[in-house]
């Protein structure tokens, strides 16, 4: 539906689910193909497509359908195939995991059992939002769903890896937040001085492995 003169929103089932996920991305590439003279940019959400236009122009909606409907008989739904992974190194050091004794004591596992759990399948980046460059990883094995923080940290170091719920994601700078702070990666998530500023975008997927604090520094040290 028309949101203003030249914004269109089309929205779908509204559950966080790997279907919608793959929905979404679907529609989201449906629409740059259906709107490519006529577009500025799309907003992918967890549920919703928003298409930004030049301009406005009728839509015959019967004929959107149809080509809707042929694109997907041609669309592969296979995610491996869709989307582009992204590995990131996380040490999982103390120092660095703030909150790990708290999501120990939630969950009943172990210090080991918990990194091998966060780092043994890759994530969807379900949305890119409340920061620049902060993604919402879904995915999240059932296990180590932790509830948020009841008073949220005033400053969160950049890079820091945490469990919020049923996601998990990584704090492109610093900043306040409530999610628990299991570890922390030496990739930047957000950088102005990068062609693209934002390492991740929705639709990616993100595959985490564990790295020694010394790893973590050499890296850190060769990205200066």
């Amino acid at each position: 539906m028309w949101t203003s003169e030249r914004t269109l929103r089309f929205a779908f089932h509204q559950e966080i689910s790997q279907q919608n996920f793959l929905a979404v991305n679907q529609f989201n590439q449906f629409i740059h193909k259906i709107f490519r003279n006529n577009m500025i940019e799309t907003v992918p959400g967890y549920f919703t497509v928003t298409a930004f236009l030049k301009k406005r122009l009728p839509i015959d909606i019967a004929q959107l359908e149809s080509e809707w409907r042929e694109f997907q008989l041609a669309f592969n739904d296979d995610i491996s195939l869709i989307s582009r992974v992204v590995r990131i190194p996380v040490c999982y050091d103390e120092e660095f995991a703030l909150d790990m004794e708290r999501v120990m004591e939630f969950t009943k596992l172990s210090y080991e059992e918990i990194v091998s759990i966060h780092t043994s399948t890759p994530y969807a980046v379900h949305l890119i939002g409340f920061l620049p460059g902060f993604p919402y990883l879904g995915g999240l094995d059932p296990r180590l769903h932790v509830p948020r923080l009841q008073t949220p940290r005033k400053q969160i170091e950049a890079s820091s890896v945490g469990i919020g719920g049923y996601q998990t994601g990584i704090y492109p700078i610093e900043s306040p937040g409530g999610w628990n702070i299991i570890g922390r990666t030496p990739y930047k998530l957000f950088d102005v001085t990068r062609e693209n500023p934002t390492l991740l975008q929705t639709g990616n997927r993100v595959a985490f492995y564990s790295i020694t604090k010394q790893e973590f520094n050499k890296i850190n040290q060769e990205s200066v």
